[in-house]
């Protein structure tokens, strides 16, 4: 009986020596071609793993995307589409001043975490005195100072989940 367990083991520890030496003959290269094969793109299109370029299955980069949908997350969305990035809301008035409405667009363009990678365009209506909507001005600060708070946020995001 012990001679089995010890012929077993013996085997066991062989083939284990076998698989080894096969993976580290392999240079990087050849390693990363095997991860690849049968894929159209060098990696997955859709994976749970975390990936160098920060994306997450969508075309843009995560924490770009997750921090404009928080800053907007109190505005009713007309579209949403994570893989050409873009977050459309409708119309929106707030309680305090009825007769002003504001919509807001955001473009997402980077799969990295940069500056250009967002752009914010808010578009401002009042109404006149017959009841009718009609574009009024917006201090292009505005916009800016969005685009700040969602970078601000994508930082954040960022951070705190290389902490976990």
């Amino acid at each position: 009986m012990i001679t089995k367990i010890i012929f077993l083991t013996i085997i066991v520890c062989a083939f284990a020596g076998m698989a080894r030496e096969t993976v580290i003959g392999k240079n990087s290269r050849e390693r990363r071609e095997d991860k690849t094969k049968g894929h159209l793109l060098a990696e997955p299109l859709f994976t749970t793993a975390k990936k160098r370029n920060e994306t997450s299955g969508i075309g843009v980069n995560t924490y770009l995307w997750k921090a404009s949908l928080e800053t907007v997350s109190f505005l009713p969305k007309k579209s949403i589409d994570p893989f050409g990035g873009t977050i459309v809301t409708e119309w929106y008035s707030a309680p305090e001043t009825p007769n002003e409405r504001l919509k807001i667009e955001i473009i997402i363009t980077a799969r990295s975490l940069s500056t250009e990678g967002v752009k914010v365009s808010i578009f401002r209506e009042q109404k006149n005195k017959r009841g009718e909507w009609g574009s009024a001005p917006l201090d292009p600060e505005t916009a800016i100072k969005f685009e700040e708070t969602i970078l601000s946020r994508a930082r954040e995001l960022k951070v705190a989940e290389e902490i976990e």
